[in-house]
């Protein structure tokens, strides 16, 4: 018995694999960031994940909204 290529045993969920920014960790242009620390908010910058920046406050690492 043959089997083409890609199919069979290993070939189960190829093609569906995690793609970029999506699914539950795309949130979106908008929001704001959240200190967890002193609980200021300030704006989300598109392009700059809210965990990479600090918070002016106190200097914690933000969280998303």
């Amino acid at each position: 018995m043959s089997q083409r290529r890609g199919e069979g045993r290993g070939a189960r969920g190829r093609g569906v694999g995690r793609g970029g920014m999506s699914g539950p960790y795309a949130a979106g242009p908008g929001g704001n960031c959240i200190c967890p620390n002193c609980g200021k908010r300030e704006p989300h910058r598109a392009g700059i994940p809210c965990t990479s920046q600090k918070c002016s406050n106190c200097g914690s690492l933000m969280i998303r909204e």
